[in-house]
């Protein structure tokens, strides 16, 4: 099952808590700490302006509780949780 959201910087951590959550339908309290998987504040900055402004594109993957997260961003900003 794959759950796909748009988000926005301040909410990215927790959307990608929620949605495993939702997949595996238990609380987001019962799964292991984001920070275990990948550094929550950098995934954060990843959606930060550049110093000149401009906004940044790319894409960011990684494993979170037994599925695999695609965090994209740019224009808009997806992810995705397998």
């Amino acid at each position: 099952m794959t759950q796909t959201l748009e988000v926005d910087s301040d909410g990215v951590c927790e959307r990608i808590v929620m949605a495993v959550a939702t997949l595996e339908n238990t609380e987001p309290m019962e799964l292991p700490p984001l920070f275990e998987a990948v550094d929550p504040d950098a995934l954060t900055s990843a959606f930060a302006t550049t110093e000149s402004g401009t906004e940044r594109t790319g894409r960011i993957e990684f494993p979170y509780a037994g599925h695999h997260v695609t965090v994209e961003f740019g224009e808009q900003s997806i992810v995705t949780v397998e």
